[in-house]
Order: structure tokens, then C-alpha cells, then sequence
């Protein structure tokens, strides 16, 4: 029995092995061992709130999510930064749609929201709204600051540094506050003209305009029906016997006009009043001509000769 190729083929077997286990070994070292797993997040480290590549760039566009609380900073395609943000709250609605920057003011300070102090300087409401809360007579109202604003609507809403008290929740008035570190880094990468795409839940900038209107319109006829009471009530209080009974309307010639003098029966002299003089002049009444002109000297130019 020839057993020859058998034993052939072993032997080619034999000699070929170091070629694999040399080859196993390579392989083995070209392959990389597989990192361990990270570590899980700390929840008790907070997560930052913002990151920025774009030192030296100019900022093309910006995208704001209000249901992500997000803003996303591009120059051309690339994302350059992005931060968390707070926007307005639900019943102060950031308007969602494409806007522009229009305005850039680093030291801001709004006509409209802020704080109330009194005479003494005493903070007396953290949250005044002028037009909707009274001013304590002597006291002063203090607009909130609103660094590195970038305006988007000519009726005040616009970026700015500002508190961020619950990251991932609204938070403002309307506007979309930046984180404080953030903002000086995004204001001197933009441009006038930048445009700002708002997406989300929100109200459109036009149905949006039509509640401010309606706001607007309601608390100026209730600051027009409160002056109106005031005038009504305050002849009764002083004991004016000429005055219109409350609830009447009063006689054409009862209020005078801001530009004319009032009737002659309403003006009254004091009883300790002392008469005046014949040679006095009587004082000019309030009217729209002076009663007299008085006119600067003319020098005299001495003719030529």
C-alpha cells in the first residue's frame, strides 16, 4: 500500500506552518485592542452651556429652536458655535420666523421691563413694566440691562446676554438670552444684516404683532378710563362749587385747553391776597400769540461819508 502522497502532503503542511503562526501574529499586532467603555456622566457636573470655534470668523446666519432652547452660530456651511438659550415664555412668546439683525448695542438697557425703586431707594418690585405698574411718587424706574443686544423686530425683541436659570426652559420676556460668556463672542462676529431663522413652538411674527396691538390697545383705554375717573372725582374732592356733578358731563368751557388761559369766573384769588397795585401789569395769560413782542435793539450803523 503506497502511502507516498499522504505523507507528501504533511509535509507540505509542516513547512507551511511557521508561515501561518507568523502570519497570525502579525495580524494580531495591526489589530487594535478595543478602548474600554467611558465612564458615565456625572450628573452633578453641569453641562456646558455653550461651545465656540469661530475666533476670527464672520458669522453668515444663525438658527434659533425654541423647543431645543438653541442657538446655532454658521459661517458659510460649517456650524461655528452653538449655545444653549432662554426665550420668551408662554405668555410672553418669542416670534418664530426669518428675521435680520438690525441693530447692535453693547450696553442696552430696556424702556419696558426693569425695576421699581422709591424715594429712599428701596427696591420695591423686581419686575416693573412701565404702563402696567406705578412708580412710587419720588421714586425711579430702573431699565434692565441687556449686554451685547442684537436687535431683530423694531418692537424690541433681539438677542442678548442674560440669566439662564433653567437650562433647557424658557425663560424671558421675548428675547432669546445668551449665555453671558457667549454673547461678546457672537456680537463681535456679526454683521448688520446677519440673518436669524426662529423655528419651533411659537406664534408667527405677524399673529404675534396682532396681540401686541391688542395688549397695547387694552391698557391704554384702561389708563385712559382710570384718568377719566381721577378727573371726574378730583373737583368733588376739592369743594369746587362750579364743578359738574359726578357723572355729568361738564360744560364746554369747564376744562381749559393746554394752550389757552381758563375762563375768567374759574380764576380765583386767594382771601389773604393782597390787591394789586394800579401801576402793576397784569400778567400775560397762556396763549398761543405773546401779548407783547418785545424786540432786541437795533445798533446804529453811522452813515458813510
Amino acid at each position: 500500500m503506497n502511502h507516498l502522497p499522504g505523507r507528501l502532503h504533511f509535509r507540505r503542511l509542516t513547512q507551511a506552518l511557521p508561515a501561518l503562526l507568523a502570519g497570525v501574529l502579525i495580524s494580531s499586532c495591526v489589530t487594535k485592542p478595543k478602548p474600554p467603555p467611558e465612564p458615565p456622566a456625572d450628573p452633578s457636573k453641569p453641562k456646558p452651556l455653550y461651545e465656540w470655534n469661530g475666533t476670527g470668523r464672520t458669522v453668515s446666519h444663525m438658527s434659533i429652536n425654541i423647543d431645543e432652547q438653541k442657538v446655532s452660530v454658521f459661517s458659510g456651511e460649517e456650524q461655528i458655535g452653538w449655545a444653549t438659550v432662554a426665550t420668551g415664555l408662554t405668555s410672553f412668546p418669542t416670534p418664530t420666523g426669518d428675521f435680520k439683525v438690525i441693530e447692535k448695542t453693547a450696553n442696552k438697557k430696556s424702556n419696558l421691563y426693569g425695576k421699581a425703586y422709591n424715594s429712599a431707594g428701596k427696591l420695591v418690585n423686581s419686575d416693573a413694566k412701565m404702563g402696567r405698574d406705578s412708580i412710587p411718587e419720588g421714586g425711579r424706574f430702573e431699565g434692565a440691562t441687556m449686554p451685547y443686544y442684537m436687535r431683530l423686530t423694531g418692537d424690541g425683541v433681539g438677542m442678548h446676554a442674560g440669566p439662564i436659570p433653567r437650562p433647557g426652559h424658557r425663560a424671558s420676556h421675548g428675547c432669546i438670552r445668551m449665555p453671558r460668556s457667549f454673547a461678546p463672542l457672537v456680537f463681535a462676529s456679526v454683521p448688520i444684516g446677519t440673518p436669524v431663522s426662529i423655528t419651533g413652538s411659537g406664534p408667527s411674527y405677524t399673529a404675534y404683532l396682532k396681540k401686541q396691538q391688542a395688549s397695547a390697545a387694552r391698557a391704554y383705554a384702561a389708563r385712559k378710563k382710570k384718568a377719566e375717573a381721577a378727573a371726574a372725582t378730583a373737583p368733588t374732592a376739592t369743594g369746587d362749587p362750579t364743578a359738574a356733578p359726578a357723572g355729568t358731563s361738564p360744560a364746554p368751557d369747564a376744562t381749559p385747553t393746554s394752550d389757552a388761559p381758563p375762563p375768567a369766573d374759574r380764576i380765583k384769588l386767594p382771601s389773604t391776597a393782597t390787591p394789586a397795585s394800579p401801576d402793576a401789569k397784569p400778567a400775560a395769560p397762556a396763549m398761543k400769540e405773546p401779548q407783547f413782542e418785545i424786540k432786541p435793539a437795533v445798533p446804529v450803523v453811522p452813515k458813510s461819508q
